[in-house]
Parts: C-alpha cells; sequence; structure tokens
C-alpha cells in the first residue's frame, strides 16, 4: 500500500454560532457562488444528514480528480464541522520510470481555496466564530 499524501489530511475544524443548517448552506453556497476556484471546477454531490458532499473535477467536469466531504454537528451554543479528504489523485514527473519530483496533490489548489472562502464566508456571519485550517499533520 502506499504512503499517503502530504496533504491527506488537511482541514478546516469551525465552531460558531449559526446552526447547522446555515453552515451547511454556507458550504454548499461557497461552491455555488464560485463555480470554478482554480484549475478544477468544486462540484457539490449532494447532503446527507450532517454531512455535505463535494468533488473537484477538470474543467470539462468528467475527470474526477478529488472528493471531500465537510460533517456538520449540532453544538449546544450553535454548530461545528470539519472537512475530510476523501480520495484524491496524485502525479509525479518520472524519467524512464525514476522519480524526478514529488507527487503533487490534483485539485488541491482547488481544496485549499474552497477552505478558504468557506473560513471567510463564516466569519462574515459570525465574526467570533474558531475556526482552524490544518494543511500538514503533524
Amino acid at each position: 500500500m502506499s504512503r499517503k499524501h502530504k496533504y491527506a489530511d488537511s482541514h478546516i475544524s469551525v465552531v460558531t454560532r449559526l446552526s447547522a443548517d446555515r453552515f451547511a448552506h454556507i458550504t454548499k453556497d461557497v461552491v455555488d457562488a464560485a463555480k470554478t476556484l482554480g484549475v478544477g471546477a468544486v462540484r457539490f454531490e449532494g447532503a446527507d444528514r450532517g454531512r455535505t458532499n463535494f468533488s473537484v473535477r477538470t474543467m470539462a467536469g468528467f475527470y474526477e480528480l478529488m472528493t471531500f466531504h465537510v460533517t456538520i454537528a449540532d453544538t449546544s451554543g450553535g454548530s461545528s464541522g470539519r472537512s475530510h479528504i476523501d480520495t484524491y489523485k496524485t502525479t509525479q514527473q518520472t524519467y524512464m520510470f525514476i522519480p524526478l519530483s514529488p507527487k503533487s496533490m490534483n485539485g488541491y489548489s482547488v481544496y485549499r481555496k474552497f477552505m478558504n472562502e468557506v473560513r471567510a464566508a463564516v466569519l462574515r456571519e459570525d465574526p467570533g466564530a474558531q475556526i482552524t485550517i490544518t494543511e500538514r499533520s503533524a
């Protein structure tokens, strides 16, 4: 089994006074407001109870680069949420099967922009929200 990519555990954690429903709508609204956040497009793939699902795709939308979801839970003072990368693809430059560069995670720049946009949107509605974006685990 191959090793996880260095960004595989990247996530945004949010604790806010907003309701869980409002926070879920914010995650969807961020994608709807900016259909293309970078190299690829983010697509809303649906929602389950306490979870919104997304995918990062190529500009044409046919090839899936990454899937991720945001888990959302009610708390006594509002809601909390955390994103999770479910699947991803990597690329690496090689010459005659010899690696020349580190592996890069396809679609990660779009996911990073998604996390930053969610952070900004939550802070607009709840300036006291506690938000942490973690790109690498220790």
